[in-house]
């Protein structure tokens, strides 16, 4: 399957409703904060990720070699060989930007890593 289509199925799996918010749930359960990326290719940490109005998109909170501070989710990197870049160049491709660098995961689906419980109707992160 051609690297554009498995991203556009990665798409179509995470937006469901609202866009930027389907994107935040996906990233919220798939990523560890805090986690490690580049900006503009220094070394960063995310603590946090979040959205706060269109115009911007989803945003992620950095500490990095000049402080912490706040930045678009699509100039960051990620590790190619995470979950997290995976989602991330999805997220890229959605935006109508190049995605960058992360590998391929066709067997990927959502919320694949949620399992229902049959007490209560709980939901909790299924064993990875």
């Amino acid at each position: 399957m051609p690297h554009d289509q498995v991203l556009d199925d990665a798409i179509e799996a995470i937006v469901v409703d609202e866009q930027h918010s389907a994107f935040l749930a996906v990233i919220e359960d798939e990523t560890p904060l805090p986690a490690a990326g580049t900006l503009l290719g220094s070394p960063v940490t995310v603590t946090s990720i979040d959205y706060t109005k269109e115009a911007r998109g989803l945003v992620a909170t950095c500490q990095g070699p000049d402080g912490t501070g706040e930045v678009t989710l699509a100039d960051l990197a990620f590790s190619p060989d995470t979950v997290t870049a995976w989602i991330h160049a999805a997220y890229r491709r959605y935006l109508g930007l190049t995605p960058f660098p992360a590998r391929p995961r066709p067997e990927w689906t959502w919320p694949s890593t949620w399992r229902c419980l049959s007490a209560g109707g709980r939901t909790r992160p299924a064993a990875r």
